[in-house]
């Protein structure tokens, strides 16, 4: 009986530390270059960049500062994810074969949350 006590004694705190927190804080400094902050910002009753066109005006004069010309560029693949409050649009570069530049910009803010370059 004295053995059962200590044993479960002795475990009882590796238990209660092997637990994962399931509360634990988002990290956003050591997110990657392609990953998602950890908290979309909402702060307007409307939408900044509501459909498709202005989602494509936005993204002309971010290529233009750098250095693309948008009209070669054209076709974006433009994709709405994160249950509609990001848009993520892919940039076929011309200055490079297999180069694409993706960028994520949040529908709601129009702040540009991820704006890279990857060759695939």
């Amino acid at each position: 009986m004295v053995r059962k006590t200590l044993t479960i004694l002795c475990f009882l705190p590796v238990f209660a530390l092997a637990q994962q927190n399931k509360d634990g804080k988002c990290k956003d400094k050591n997110r990657g270059i392609d990953q998602l902050p950890c908290k979309i910002v909402s702060r307007y009753g409307i939408d900044l960049i509501p459909d498709e066109s202005a989602v494509i005006k936005y993204v002309d004069i971010l290529i233009t500062k750098d250095l693309l010309d948008p009209e070669k560029t054209k076709p974006y693949k433009v994709n709405l994810t994160e249950d509609g409050k990001i848009w993520h649009i892919i940039v076929k570069s011309y200055n490079c074969r297999n180069c694409k530049i993706n960028i994520n910009i949040n529908k709601n803010t129009g702040e540009v949350l991820n704006y890279y370059k990857s060759e695939n």
